[in-house]
């Protein structure tokens, strides 16, 4: 009966954990979204001049042992663009992601949430370093989730995980 008991209490152990994501999940304040990052992030928030007006950028960042990096950060701006203009904002995303030392890999459309918001995923090769982003703009706000790594890690499960892991709240 012991032996019975104690499967029983290991079964479900086994299952309540494996029912819960491994992960922090964080929503940060204002930020309207939540995602799950593989340990407890750093968050920041610092005010930057654009040609819209100052906006507020908070990024919340986790960097692995191995030197691997989850990124995600929203930028809210002073005024709600014209959604003509959603796709600007998201190319200049990707020109700043790009930069003067990075070579465009890939970019293709992706859409989100129920609502299916349209958006961007680019890989950028930064020399030793590569970057995948999903971007998007809702609202007054700029959303950019990445991970930065190795080839082999942007593209990898543990990244693709972290980026489905995104969602919109209210």
């Amino acid at each position: 009966m012991r032996i019975a008991s104690a499967t029983l209490l290991l079964l479900l152990t086994l299952s309540a954990a494996h029912a819960q994501p491994e992960g922090v999940e964080v929503s940060p304040k204002g930020g309207r979204f939540k995602v799950r990052f593989p340990g407890k992030p750093k968050e920041t928030t610092a005010k930057t001049k654009t040609a819209v007006g100052e906006a507020t950028v908070t990024t919340v960042t986790y960097a692995t042992p191995e030197g691997s990096i989850y990124v995600a950060t929203h930028i809210e701006y002073p005024t709600t663009p014209k959604a003509d203009d959603h796709l600007t904002f998201l190319a200049g995303a990707r020109d700043g992601i790009v930069g003067k030392d990075g070579k465009l890999v890939s970019e293709a459309p992706v859409s989100h949430g129920p609502d299916k918001l349209a958006g961007r995923e680019v890989v950028v090769d930064k020399g030793k370093v590569q970057v995948r982003y999903r971007l998007f703009f809702k609202e007054n706000r700029l959303y950019q989730i990445g991970a930065l790594g190795t080839g082999a890690f942007v593209t990898g499960k543990a990244a693709s995980d972290f980026l489905d892991s995104f969602e919109f709240v209210k």
